[in-house]
């Protein structure tokens, strides 16, 4: 409850994103799913996220934090050399070492892009704009 709250006074709304990246994929994907409040959250951000940025077949790769290990850690490294992708990372905060896998992804200096919702994370690696690290929950 803590840490939910926690992330909750950090993470913002529409109102102050200054990437346009950002902005598009919250006003357009992410905060509508949030209003809509279906039961699985995570899965329609993912099909919402691919059907809005129309990526190409094998370019969205979805990763359980809760399941890592060292070999999916070089995998993941291994995904971010292609800017095309977009990582998918559920479960962020299912323990301390899922937090701190994924913030050890996330200061990668490929990771653009790093959207962090509270029960998932997303990186873009686009080089459209300078690396952020952004907290958005439901407007």
């Amino acid at each position: 409850m803590f840490k939910r709250f926690a992330f909750n006074w950090k993470a913002q709304t529409a109102h102050g994103l200054h990437s346009p990246f950002v902005f598009d994929i919250y006003t357009q994907v992410i905060d509508p799913i949030y209003q809509q409040n279906p039961v699985n959250i995570q899965e329609s951000i993912i099909h919402g996220l691919g059907k809005h940025l129309k990526l190409a077949a094998g370019k969205i790769h979805v990763v359980d934090f809760a399941k890592l290990n060292e070999t999916d850690l070089q995998a993941i490294s291994d995904l971010l050399d292609d800017q095309d992708n977009l990582l998918i990372c559920l479960n962020i905060r299912h323990s301390e070492e899922s937090l701190q896998n994924w913030a050890f992804i996330a200061a990668k200096t490929q990771a653009i892009h790093c959207i962090e919702l509270f029960e998932m994370g997303i990186i873009s690696l686009k080089r459209i704009a300078p690396k952020q690290h952004f907290f958005l929950k439901k407007s």
